[in-house]
C-alpha cells in the first residue's frame, strides 16, 4: 500500500510540473503575442501618416495572412487596366496556354495599337505575357472571343475569391464614358485579385515584372513591347506589378513583392496620378523596410 501512494505521490508532482511549464509557456506566447500586436498598431500609425497621393491603398503580407494597413481600401473605385489581370486568369481558366487564337478586327479596333494584324494566331500564353507586359487593349480583347459569358465569368470568379466590392463592365477596365469607368474594385480587393492571380499562375503572371516582352505569333511575326511600370527596378525581388490609368481612376499600381524575411507583400495604389503611383508605392516599401517588417 506505501507504494501504491509514493507511486500516486509521484505523478500528482509529475503533473503539477507539467502544469507549471505550460502556464509558463502560455504566458511566453502571450507575451510574444501582444509585442507583436503593440509592433503592428505603431507601424500602422506610422502608416497612416505616410504623404501619397493615392486616394486608397492597400498592404497585405501574405506570408503570414495579415492586413498591415489600408486606407479607404474597402471603397470601390475604378480601377482602370487593372481589370486585365481577371481578364488574363478567366482565359487561362478556360484555355490550354497552347490552344491557339486569332485577332479579331473588334479586337484592333480597341485603343492603342500593338501592331498586330487581323487573323494573325497567338499561343494563349504569348499573348497573355504580352497583354500584361504592355497593357495591351487589343490582346485583352482578343483573349475574350472564344469564351463564352467572358464577362460573367470574370465577375462571378471575382465574387468567388472572395472580392467583395468588385464590378467588371468591360475587359480592358478603360473608362466607358466621362462618368462611367469600365471596373471597379476595392484596393483590398485588387491584392486579393493580383495574389490569387499569382498563386494560380505563378508562370504567367510572374512575366508581369519583364522590363520589355518580344514574342512570334504563330504567324510568323514578331512583337516587341516595353513593360508600362517604371518602378521595376527599385523594388528588390518584385513578382508580380500591374499598371493602370485612366482620366475617371487616376494612377492606379498593384504589386507582389518579397521582403527580406521571405514574406510576401502585396501593396495597391488607386487614384493617385501618373508617376504618383509608382512614388507612392516606393514609400510604402521604404517605410516597411525601414520598420524592419516581418523580423
Amino acid at each position: 500500500m506505501p507504494e501504491k501512494n509514493n507511486y500516486l505521490f509521484v505523478i500528482l508532482i509529475i503533473l503539477a510540473l507539467e502544469a507549471i511549464l505550460f502556464s509558463v509557456g502560455n504566458d511566453k506566447l502571450n507575451l510574444a503575442f501582444l509585442n507583436n500586436e503593440n509592433k503592428l498598431v505603431k507601424m500602422q500609425n506610422i502608416l497612416a501618416n505616410i504623404p501619397v497621393q493615392a486616394k486608397a491603398f492597400s498592404i497585405y503580407d501574405e506570408t503570414s495572412g495579415i492586413k498591415i494597413y489600408g486606407k479607404n481600401d474597402e471603397i470601390e473605385m475604378p480601377i482602370a487596366s487593372l481589370a486585365k489581370i481577371m481578364t488574363v486568369v478567366i482565359a487561362l481558366n478556360n484555355h490550354n496556354v497552347n490552344d491557339v487564337i486569332s485577332i479579331s478586327g473588334e479586337a484592333l479596333k480597341q485603343e492603342g495599337d500593338s501592331g498586330f494584324f487581323i487573323n494573325e494566331k497567338f499561343k494563349i500564353e504569348d499573348l497573355a505575357k504580352f497583354t500584361l507586359v504592355g497593357s495591351a487593349n487589343d490582346g485583352a480583347y482578343a483573349l475574350t472571343e472564344n469564351v463564352d459569358n467572358f464577362l460573367q465569368k470574370m465577375n462571378d470568379k471575382a465574387v468567388k475569391i472572395g472580392m467583395e466590392n468588385t464590378l467588371f463592365f468591360n475587359f480592358t477596365g478603360l473608362d466607358i464614358d466621362n462618368g462611367f469607368a469600365g471596373a471597379y474594385a476595392s484596393a483590398q480587393d485588387v491584392n486579393i485579385m493580383a495574389m490569387y492571380a499569382l498563386k494560380a499562375y505563378p508562370k504567367i503572371f510572374g512575366a508581369s515584372v519583364m522590363p520589355e516582352i518580344n514574342i512570334k505569333s504563330e504567324s510568323g511575326i514578331n512583337h516587341n513591347i516595353k513593360n508600362t511600370s517604371s518602378i521595376l527596378n527599385r523594388i528588390p525581388d518584385i513578382l508580380f506589378s500591374k499598371t493602370g490609368l485612366t482620366p475617371l481612376a487616376g494612377g492606379n499600381l498593384t504589386i507582389i513583392y518579397k521582403n527580406k524575411y521571405g514574406h510576401n507583400i502585396a501593396i495597391t495604389i488607386l487614384g493617385s496620378t501618373s508617376e504618383g503611383r509608382f512614388y507612392d508605392v516606393e514609400k510604402i516599401v521604404d517605410t516597411l523596410y525601414n520598420l524592419d517588417y516581418g523580423s
